[in-house]
């Protein structure tokens, strides 16, 4: 087979993984030899390989020259020597324990791509490397190990059916397979096709830190808390407070973020599973829950009190205090994913929702108690309105508006109009510092305009008063 036979190697219908090439070898019959070969050692078990359940018949050829691989492809090792011959069989056939890693691009050269085998190996292909060249050093010396051997059968198993039934040649040091270099394989494939064919792992971009791995893991895995943690507060040092399953659950993410460090893999497999728009949606679940929690709560405390209460209860002042830690926990998220359409739409309605609760509540919520107690005088503390949003007379800190104003604000007009002209008319200027009224009408209007040039000829909207 020519070099150019092998360039066109592909990974469309044709392509056959580790896994597919064994079911062939297992339904193929076996063939036998009368006598032993330097090929089959007995020293060496046969093991599962790691891609899979695979027991491959390891087929004896009639001279020692000729390998089958775990893949079905065969190899004429006849110009090698005895030692390299033995690495090459430990390397193709299902001999082994290798498996990889994951694979990604050189930062320093787009033509090297580098694959980590697991067991801290790693082979690096092309380049600056005229030979593949493996972390484990037994390939000094110009000879190949069976890292390599093994690396070379895998991106040959791409190759079309009517290759794939030819013997291939191999070369000691690993350079090529049938006069066809690796890296030439790899760049007519490209790596991305490779990685999905064999199922592996590519890791796009550089390497991040200890840092930037514990605080991506701890992100993702806050979704599955058992006690409903946010990111933030699974991230954060234990609390004395936290359930045994919570507790468990941190040391879980403890044990996974040690192996995530030293095997990326399973950082990209981790975030293939819990991708952006499952966080997202368990985020804002979680959030949407608090908020209605924190209205109950209110409505229980002034129901029963602080001592009689039958579920969890609030007073006006951590209520409030539970309100603006959610506002604020929604402006962090949204502001670390600013370009998620998703993000941006369900920050805007959480908000909303709560803005809606609060002007909902601008009166005395001591004055109809049953209960035995002291109502507070301080308007702050007896009245939720006026602890969020009437106290900021100088617009400093404005309740929701921060975030709200800097979201899109056509999701506004399209999705929650009714809830904000509702708003609007409770955020009297009689009653809220002004500040905050003209923050609130600059978005409301700005709405206003973009919705007339988008909906011409429909009904009149209601005016802000």
């Amino acid at each position: 087979m020519s070099a150019e036979a092998l360039s066109k190697l592909s990974l469309g219908e044709t392509m056959v993984t580790t896994r597919a090439g064994a079911a062939r070898a297992q339904t193929a019959p076996p063939q036998h030899s009368h006598s032993q070969s330097s090929s089959s050692s007995p020293d060496l078990p046969s093991s599962p390989s790691p891609s899979g359940p695979l027991s491959s018949i390891e087929v004896v050829s009639p001279t020692p020259s000729l390998i089958e691989a775990a893949s079905g492809l065969k190899y004429d090792v006849s110009t090698l020597d005895t030692d390299v011959r033995r690495r090459a069989k430990r390397g193709l056939m299902d001999d082994h324990a290798i498996k990889m890693k994951y694979c990604r691009i050189s930062d320093d050269d787009r033509h090297q791509y580098l694959f980590y085998i697991d067991d801290e190996i790693t082979v690096a292909i092309g380049g600056r490397y005229t030979v593949p060249r493996c972390t484990c050093g037994a390939n000094e010396g110009g000879t190949a190990c069976k890292h390599i051997f093994w690396m070379l059968d895998q991106l040959t198993s791409g190759a079309p059916d009517n290759i794939k039934t030819q013997t291939l040649q191999l070369t000691v040091d690993g350079a090529s397979v049938q006069n066809m270099e690796p890296a030439n394989m790899i760049d007519k494939m490209r790596l991305d096709r490779v990685a999905e064919g064999l199922d592996w792992v590519l890791h796009d971009g550089p390497i991040p830190d200890d840092d930037e791995i514990e605080d991506d893991i701890a992100e993702m895995l806050s979704v599955f808390d058992p006690d409903d943690a946010l990111p933030a507060e699974f991230k954060s040092p234990e609390s004395p407070f936290l359930s045994e399953e919570a507790r468990k659950f941190r040391e879980f993410k403890d044990l996974f973020i040690m192996y995530a460090t030293d095997n990326l893999g399973l950082l990209n497999r981790l975030q293939m599973v819990i991708d952006p728009a499952f966080q997202t949606e368990a985020f804002f679940k979680k959030i949407n829950f608090r908020i209605g929690r924190a209205f109950k709560a209110l409505e229980e405390y002034m129901a029963h009190g602080p001592t009689a209460a039958l579920s969890e209860a609030y007073d006006v002042v951590t209520c409030a205090d539970k309100l603006r830690d959610l506002a604020q926990a929604i402006g962090a998220y949204y502001h670390q994913q600013v370009d998620s359409e998703d993000v941006a739409t369900r920050a805007a309605a959480a908000l909303i929702s709560i803005l809606d609760g609060v002007t909902s509540r601008n009166f005395d919520a001591y004055a109809n108690i049953t209960w035995d107690g002291i109502p507070p005088e301080n308007p702050e503390q007896m009245n939720l309105f006026e602890a969020l949003i009437g106290a900021d007379t100088d617009g400093d800190n404005l309740f929701v508006l921060d975030t709200l104003k800097s979201l899109p604000h056509d999701d506004f007009l399209r999705n929650h109009w009714g809830n904000l002209s509702s708003i609007s008319e409770r955020l009297s200027p009689q009653w809220t510092p002004q500040p905050y009224w003209e923050a609130f009408r600059a978005i409301m209007t700005e709405s206003r305009k973009r919705a007339a040039s988008e909906s011409r000829g429909s009904s009149a909207k209601r005016p802000i008063h």
